[in-house]
């Protein structure tokens, strides 16, 4: 069965597939940690229920696997012929068509065909609006490692991909964990401008571009001031990313 949904994974149009199973991920503790240190800034639904965020079945009650599936994107984001945002200083994943639609597209078709072969099996489809820990389930499935800018690293993909995940109650064989594979190495905790990312794997929102630019568009920007207007980013930010040896 597994073999048979990575090739459909395949033509479906993903670029990774791995699967997990749909017991909790063992990371509540540091979510709550991150929501009471005040990092999550007011991105307060993270703070909602985290032990049935950290819980797959809390959106599937007896789900068994969960199936997550990677897409690549280029300098221009996923191609499609609406295009989501344009210009100078907007990060790569918003340049191209909505990675929501997408992604959630994709998941549709390689569930369909999924249904061929298992008609009685249920599923919900996630991309990036379920409250799920995506990054968390993708590396217990081994598509990559969370690297310590918090953000999913492939060796191959590096971490320009998107995430989507089919929630099911098939029992599914799973992958191998994921392991680190960033050494030594901090370009990115070095690279960051406004020393949002305080100790590896550790990110104050309160002082990342990303979050002002999209998250809290609206919030007070004076102590940011210098790195926004000298790195000119208007919607998003990719210096981590970049200043990463797999992305380059």
């Amino acid at each position: 069965m597994k073999d048979y949904i990575r090739k459909r994974a395949r033509e479906a149009g993903f670029d990774a597939v791995g699967v997990t199973s749909a017991d909790p991920v063992d990371i509540e503790c540091q979510l709550r940690d991150a929501v009471d240190a005040g990092r999550m800034a007011d991105m307060g639904w993270l703070a909602r229920d985290p032990s049935a965020r950290c819980d797959p079945r809390s959106l599937l009650p007896g789900a068994k696997s969960v199936i997550c599936c990677a897409l690549a994107y280029g300098h221009g984001g996923i191609p499609g012929r609406t295009q989501r945002k344009q210009g100078f200083g907007v990060a790569r994943f918003a340049r191209g068509a909505d990675y929501h639609d997408v992604v959630r597209g994709k998941l549709g078709r390689l569930w369909d065909e999924i249904r061929k072969e298992r008609p009685n099996a249920k599923a919900k489809l996630c991309a990036d609006t379920s409250p799920i820990l995506e990054k968390a389930l993708a590396e217990r499935a081994g598509i990559g490692w969370i690297g310590k800018h918090t953000i999913l690293v492939n060796e191959v993909m590096g971490s320009w991909f998107m995430l989507g995940e089919i929630v099911t109650d098939l029992e599914i064989e799973p992958d191998s964990p994921a392991e680190s594979m960033c050494g030594e190495c901090r370009k990115c905790i070095d690279r960051c401008p406004t020393g949002a990312l305080t100790a590896p794997n550790v990110l104050d929102a309160r002082r990342c571009i990303s979050y002002l630019t999209i998250e809290a568009p609206r919030v007070s920007r004076s102590t940011h001031d210098s790195p926004l207007t000298t790195h000119c980013f208007s919607y998003g930010c990719d210096i981590c990313q970049e200043a990463c040896p797999y992305n380059n």
